[in-house]
């Protein structure tokens, strides 16, 4: 082989070299592409399983430390406050009307009525009679069935005692005794009644009926507070009044201030809140339609919003932005006033929340620590505002 052929071959050679050297760094890149962009995919759809997740448990906690404020967040900083110097505090302005000072008088009239002591008077259903019973079980009376002579109120058809009780009155006239049979279901919660038919010897003693608003009733029903008839009125009117101009505080000081900006991160919170709202009701509605139909009542919740998914994201950005505007401007008053959250604040919102004394911990589960926090902020700041705004006499 001449030199020139040797020279050749060498070169092709060294080509071939580079190329397989070349393809073989360019696998390795396309390699380690493939498993970057995996490990991505992977994280992005964590990432989209942990949003979805989250817009699915509804965190009435959510964006907000453990005092109940926004978190990193000086509320004041991003609010003007409204100029409360401008309030309307005429009472005569927040009066209520005829019609609702004539309700509120019907109300108290059949909160109230006066017993009839007239014989011979037949009681019909939905009449509200009063009587007295002994309740014998196999002829023996068994604890706590006497009313010994104290008399007790009755609604006839109500339902507020076992049916066969009140329909066994139903008929009778004043001033008669008589004996109504009432079986009590097996599962009845007072096991010596539980499964027992029982014999209530009934005296009718006369049927309510609705008395008369002037002095002599209101001195009968409120004679410790007021004189008559007129001064519970002018009570009433006050105290309406009163209830209603705190209120009108309340919204004033809402719709008066104005958010200048919003905390970016808290908005998006707001955001995640409103959707789980949203399917937690969903949820419940189609857990009940189960039980009920053995059905889902909704597909989704669009379908029970009914709205397309492009007005459903126009929804919950306009509620999100309302519910936080809320929140900034009551954590603004809260940090104006230099107001506190006592522990006697809290056991006092707990119950407003449905709960009972000393279920602390139980609400606290249900809605977390910092929102219990934050409501009793709210409560704070509205009583601050009716103990300090108040209505001139005019």
């Amino acid at each position: 082989m001449s030199q020139k052929k040797r020279m050749l071959e060498r070169k092709r050679r060294e080509e071939a070299l580079k190329k397989a050297e070349r393809n073989q760094a360019i696998g390795r890149v396309i390699g380690v592409v493939f498993i970057v962009l995996v490990i991505a995919i992977i994280a992005g759809a964590l990432i989209f399983d942990a949003s979805k997740k989250a817009e699915k448990e509804l965190n009435y906690s959510i964006g907000l430390n453990e005092e109940g404020k926004i978190k990193g967040v000086k509320a004041e900083k991003y609010v003007e406050f409204a100029d409360f110097n401008a309030l309307n505090m005429n009472n005569s302005d927040y009066y209520p009307t005829e019609a609702e000072e004539q309700t509120y008088i019907n109300a108290v009239v059949e909160s109230y009525p006066d017993l009839s002591d007239k014989k011979g008077v037949e009681v019909k259903e939905r009449d509200t009679v009063n009587v007295d019973y002994v309740g014998r079980i196999d002829g023996k009376e068994y604890e706590g069935g006497n009313t010994n002579g104290m008399g007790i109120r009755v609604t006839l058809g109500l339902g507020t005692y076992p049916t066969e009780f009140e329909s066994g009155i139903i008929g009778h006239k004043t001033g008669e005794t008589f004996d109504v049979s009432v079986p009590f279901r097996t599962d009845f919660e007072n096991e010596e009644l539980a499964g027992k038919i029982v014999v209530y010897t009934i005296t009718l003693n006369g049927v309510y009926e609705a008395a008369e608003f002037n002095d002599e009733f209101v001195q009968k029903n409120f004679g410790y507070s007021v004189e008559s008839a007129e001064d519970f009125l002018n009570k009433y009117r006050m105290n309406a009044a009163q209830t209603k101009f705190d209120q009108y505080v309340q919204d004033y000081a809402i719709s008066e201030s104005r958010v200048k900006s919003y905390p970016v991160s808290y908005l998006s919170k707001m955001k995640t809140f409103m959707k789980a709202k949203d399917y937690k009701q969903m949820e419940t509605t189609n857990s009940t339609y189960q039980n009920l139909y053995q059905t889902d009542a909704y597909k989704d919740v669009l379908d029970m919003r009914k709205m397309t998914k492009k007005e459903y994201k126009e929804e919950i950005k306009k509620s999100a932005k309302e519910q936080a505007e809320k929140n900034l401007i009551y954590q603004a008053l809260f940090e104006k006033f230099g107001l506190s959250v006592s522990k006697e604040d809290l056991d006092a919102l707990i119950i407003t929340l449905g709960f009972s004394e000393g279920e602390y911990d139980q609400a606290v589960e249900r809605f977390g620590e910092p929102y219990l926090y934050q409501q009793a902020m709210i409560t704070n700041v509205n009583n601050y505002l009716a103990e300090n705004y108040n209505l001139i006499d005019n």
